[in-house]
Order: structure tokens, then C-alpha cells, then sequence
């Protein structure tokens, strides 16, 4: 019998001994509680409660706060609207008798989203997180538990401020989190308070002024002690702020806060890529400065002498070809890791993208040693329009345009990318994900103030690398494909180059996607064999097109789940993790290789 089919009644759950469960939990978190459901296999009461406290908590989605458990290409985990209809009703009645504010609040608040309960509910959940909140900021080691309770109580009341609806709803959960803000403000790195001031600025809590002069304390508190990422990031609450308050002057003096930061991060941070990339945000936040010409003119020289340091930073993993069975058990022991950020950078280094040189070398010799290739090849695409067409040739000596080869070329890649797919890719990244919850707060993180990533473009990657770790190979390929092209054209600027034509009519255009990969700057800088597995993904007409597929939208959905969409999606991880390798080796100990 399916979870879906599985019929629980309020005497069953009126039945469990939860004080005897909660006894034996040492923090009040889901995870714990769902735990504790878990081990009382032959009840099916705690058997429902466990999988309603199994569902990921995504506090920052107002109308969908929980996601599947785990995602994976052919099942997933379960959510609110699998269970029975009995059972949603039976979790209705049952929540006013649960003294646990934490059982309490995601019950009360699976009824009021599946509208199996009314609006009491919501009521219910909002004053039962403000409780969670309350004791876990005393119990946890970690902001964040308490924060996602504050900040789901807060985003569910404001749907009921109106003064006929309950109003002191919303101002019992502001005046708690302004109590938690003053009494960590003052903190040393207080990601903590930072997200509490967001959250007054997104709700509506405070007057404008009061979140700038603060956000602005925050920042200066930050880059006193070198935290430059908190420091900007408290910095654009800041400009939010003096934007609601169209303030030019403030906007002004923040963006040239902002750019000062960049600045002295790239003094202080390691040299080559990851500086240039500071010194290109440091130059962008400073344009917006009237009369900084001189300033910018300064950055981009010094920007400049970074260039020849970028060339160190790419081309640090390596791997050996290996049996399937070896790669699957390798690749799930080498992601084996200390934290999420850990799993998150042995996953983006778990492969090398395919060297170009020794896959020419192999067709070479495929060639010498076949004579499949002497006959002409049509290549044809989903509809069977002909996409590509390989002439006969009578030796290797007449393949003069290299056709022959490149098609042998193509279809290796193809094995290769399936073989780290299937054999390393795929299976690190259910490990990782079965033991971390990466979300889009984790992923902020990777994102914020990264040289591959142009200011205010972080949301795209953000959002299409979480949609790959929920196996959404479409929606991350249509995220992420666009912002490819545009970060190239971004890593051409910090090399001191114009990645844009101007016509004889004044008017200007963008280079493409083809030229910028053929760029000998974004080459030097990505290294060819990142450019080599970028280009035959995105252009190459015989492999992957993904480029052309997406913008003219002439493949099917399930196209996306193919092979070359989730190289991809992998390969920009790669890319974003590539510059963080310093800072993984000096924090995390490096392991030895799987034997």
C-alpha cells in the first residue's frame, strides 16, 4: 500500500505517548522529531507525523514552505498534498492537543496549506513558530534553525494584518525579532543580525531611515574585522533601504561603500582571478559615483596586473580513468565531507572536464585502425533534420577540414560525459543531497561576490544550481544557459577587453556566445578544456546545440534529460568552485585519493 493510500485517524494519533517521545530528543528540531517517529516502525500514526516532519522547510516561500525530502530522477520525497485526505483531517483536529511547539507549528501549518483548516490554523502555526523560535535561539548552536521559524511565522502573518483579521500577530513576531536584533547586533560577523534587519526591510518592520543608519553600522562593524562579504552584503540592505527612501545621496555614498569594500578585499584576498573579479565589482559599484572617472581608470590597471595571476587558479583536479563500479564508489567516498560547503566543493571537483588534446588523439587513432569513418555521416536531430553532414574521405591525409575527426570527437565526448554523469556526478550528488539540505541560503553563499558572477546576476545561479539538485535539469539549463554567455562577456572585462561591436550607425551589439568562447582571453582564463566542454555542449551541432535548442525552444522536455543538460549543470559548479580552492585547503583537510 502507498504513503498516498495510507489511512490514519485522530484516535490513532491521540494514542502516542509524545511525552515519552520527546524525552528521548535532545533539541527540538524536525529533524530530531522525525527521527524519533521513524524508529516506531509498527505505528502508523508516527509513521504519518514522521513524513510530515520529514518535508525540507523553505520558511522564505510564503504560499509553499515545504519541498520533498530528496528529489531524484524517478521518485522524490513526500509532501503535504500525498497524504490521504483522512489523515490531513486527522493532523487538523490533532494539532490543538500538541503541546510541542515545534510538532505544533508544522502541523497546524500542513492543515492551513493543504486547506484541510481554516484560517485558525494559520493563526495556530504563526503563534506556535514564534514559541519554536523563542526556545531554540536558547538551545541551538545554530542562528539558522531559530531565524527560519521567525522568519515563516513573520511572512505568515502578514497575510493577516488587516485590523478585521489578527493583526497583533504580525506585531507579537516583529517586536520579537527586533528584540533579537538589538541583542546581537553587536556581534562579530552577525549573519544572524543581518538577515533579521532584510527581513524588517522586506515586511515592512521599522521606518526606512532606521534600517539604513543600522544596515550602514552593521557594514562599517563588518569591514573592521576584514568580513568584506558581510560587510557588502549589509551594504546593499542599506541601498534597498535608501532606494525605498529615494535618497540619491545616500544611494551614492553606499555604492561607493560598496565599491570601497571590493577594493580592500582584493588587497587582502588571494591575487589573480579572484582579485580581478573584486576589482571589476569595485569598478562597477564605483561608476555609479558621479566623478570617479579617475578612480576607475586606476582600478582597471591595477585589475589588469591581476590577469597574469588568473591563469594559476583553474586546472587543480585531476582523475584517472576507472572501471564504472570504481567511479560510483569513489565518487560517494570522496564527497564523504565535514560540512554542506565541503560536500559542495568535492562534488564541483569530482570529475575533470575532457581534455580535448588527448580525445583528438584517440579519434587519431580510432581511425587508423577502422574504416567506418572513410563513408560520408549525416547527423540528424530530434525531428530528423539533418544538423550536420560529414563528407567521404579517402584517407586521413584528405580530412583537411578535420570532419572526420571532429564527428569521432563528438561522439566521445558524449561517452565520456555520460560515463561522469552516471559514474561520478550523479552519484556524489545524491549523497550529498540525502545528507545536506543545500538551499538557496547555502548556495547565496558559493554565489555572493564571485568572479564569475556580475552583480545582481547571483539569483540566476543561485536558483539554476538549486534546480539541478532538485534533478530540474530544464529549468536549470534555461537559467543558467543565458547567464553563461553574459559571464563571459564579464571575464572579458575584467582582461581589459570589450566583448561588444560598435556598428557605423553609432549603435553598438554584444559579442555572441561563439566569439566570446573563441576569445584567446576567456581561454586563458577558463583554461581550454572548460571553453572546449562549454562550446561542443552549447554550440557543437553533432553533440549538444543547448544554446540553440533552448532560445528557439524546438526540443522537448525530456531533451533536458540527456546527458549534455547535466554536464553542464556540473561544469558551471565546477566553474564556481575552481576559485574557492584555496580557501577549501587552507580549512578543510585534504584527504588522501581513493585507493
Amino acid at each position: 500500500m502507498s504513503f498516498q493510500e495510507t489511512v490514519v485517524t485522530l484516535e490513532e494519533l491521540q494514542q502516542l505517548d509524545l511525552a515519552a517521545l520527546f524525552s528521548e530528543i535532545k533539541e527540538n528540531t524536525y529533524t530530531n522529531i522525525e527521527s524519533a517517529f521513524t524508529s516506531k516502525k509498527d505505528s502508523p500514526a508516527a509513521q504519518l507525523l514522521a513524513a510530515a516532519c520529514s518535508m525540507h522547510f523553505n520558511p522564505k516561500d510564503s504560499r509553499a514552505p515545504f519541498s520533498p525530502k530528496f528529489v531524484f530522477e524517478d521518485r522524490r520525497g513526500l509532501i503535504a498534498s500525498d497524504f490521504s485526505k483522512e489523515s490531513l483531517t486527522a493532523i487538523k483536529d490533532f494539532c490543538d492537543q500538541v503541546e510541542n511547539h515545534e510538532l505544533r507549528a508544522r502541523l497546524a501549518d500542513i492543515a492551513w496549506i493543504t486547506k484541510s483548516g481554516s484560517v485558525e490554523h494559520a493563526y495556530m502555526a504563526i503563534e506556535a513558530y514564534l514559541e519554536s523560535a523563542k526556545e531554540l535561539t536558547q538551545s541551538s548552536d545554530s542562528w539558522v534553525i531559530p531565524y527560519e521559524r521567525i522568519e515563516r511565522a513573520l511572512r505568515l502573518s502578514c497575510f493577516f494584518r488587516r485590523e478585521n483579521q489578527r493583526p497583533d500577530l504580525f506585531q507579537s513576531v516583529s517586536d520579537y525579532l527586533l528584540e533579537e536584533y538589538e541583542y546581537h547586533k553587536g556581534e562579530v560577523r552577525s549573519y544572524y543580525s543581518l538577515k533579521l534587519l532584510s527581513l524588517c526591510l522586506e515586511c515592512g518592520i521599522n521606518e526606512s531611515n532606521w534600517i539604513f543608519d543600522e544596515a550602514t553600522q552593521l557594514a562599517a562593524a563588518a569591514l573592521e574585522v576584514a568580513d568584506f562579504n558581510l560587510s557588502i552584503s549589509a551594504y546593499e540592505v542599506a541601498l534597498d533601504a535608501a532606494n525605498s527612501l529615494r535618497e540619491k545621496q545616500k544611494k551614492i555614498d553606499t555604492w561607493e561603500a560598496i565599491s570601497n569594500c571590493h577594493e580592500k578585499a582584493a588587497e587582502k584576498g588571494p591575487t589573480g582571478m579572484f582579485a580581478a573579479g573584486r576589482l571589476l565589482k569595485a569598478v562597477d559599484a564605483l561608476a555609479k559615483v558621479p566623478g570617479t572617472k579617475d578612480r576607475r581608470l586606476a582600478l582597471y590597471e591595477e585589475m589588469r596586473e591581476q590577469q597574469i595571476e588568473s591563469l594559476h587558479d583553474l586546472n587543480l583536479m585531476v582523475s584517472e580513468p576507472q572501471d564504472i563500479r570504481e567511479l560510483v564508489h569513489n565518487a560517494v567516498a570522496r564527497v564523504q565531507s565535514k560540512d554542506w560547503f565541503d560536500a559542495l566543493f568535492r562534488l564541483g571537483t569530482i570529475a575533470s572536464p575532457v581534455q580535448m588534446q588527448p580525445l583528438k588523439e584517440q579519434a587519431l587513432e580510432q581511425m587508423r585502425s577502422s574504416f567506418a569513418w572513410m563513408f560520408g555521416t549525416t547527423h540528424m536531430d530530434h525531428e530528423g533534420m539533418t544538423t550536420a553532414v560529414i563528407p567521404a574521405s579517402l584517407g586521413i591525409e584528405e580530412d583537411e577540414k578535420g570532419l572526420q575527426c571532429w564527428s569521432i570527437m563528438m561522439r566521445n565526448i558524449g561517452i565520456h560525459h555520460q560515463l561522469s554523469v552516471e559514474g561520478q556526478i550523479f552519484p556524489a550528488m545524491n549523497e550529498v543531497s540525502a545528507k545536506y539540505n543545500i538551499n538557496e541560503l547555502a548556495l547565496e553563499h558559493i554565489c555572493h561576490n564571485h568572479p564569475f558572477i556580475p552583480d545582481g546576476h547571483e539569483e540566476f545561479f543561485v536558483k539554476g544550481l538549486l534546480a539541478g539538485f532538485n534533478r530540474d535539469f530544464m529549468t536549470a539549463c534555461h537559467l543558467l544557459v543565458p547567464q553563461i554567455e553574459n559571464s563571459l562577456r564579464y571575464l572579458a572585462r575584467q582582461r581589459g577587453e570589450e566583448p561588444s561591436t560598435l556598428h557605423g550607425d553609432g549603435s553598438q551589439e554584444r559579442s555572441g556566445i561563439k566569439a566570446l568562447l573563441g576569445h584567446q582571453a576567456i581561454i586563458d582564463t577558463l583554461g581550454s578544456d572548460i571553453t572546449s566542454n562549454l562550446q561542443v555542449i552549447l554550440l557543437d551541432k553533432m553533440y549538444g546545440d543547448l544554446r540553440n535548442q533552448l532560445s528557439h525552444g524546438y526540443v522537448p522536455a525530456s531533451n533536458y534529460w540527456g546527458t549534455a543538460p547535466k554536464y553542464l549543470w556540473w561544469l558551471v559548479l565546477h566553474i564556481l568552485m575552481l576559485p574557492l580552492a584555496r580557501h577549501w585547503k587552507e580549512n578543510y583537510k585534504v584527504e588522501e585519493s581513493v585507493e
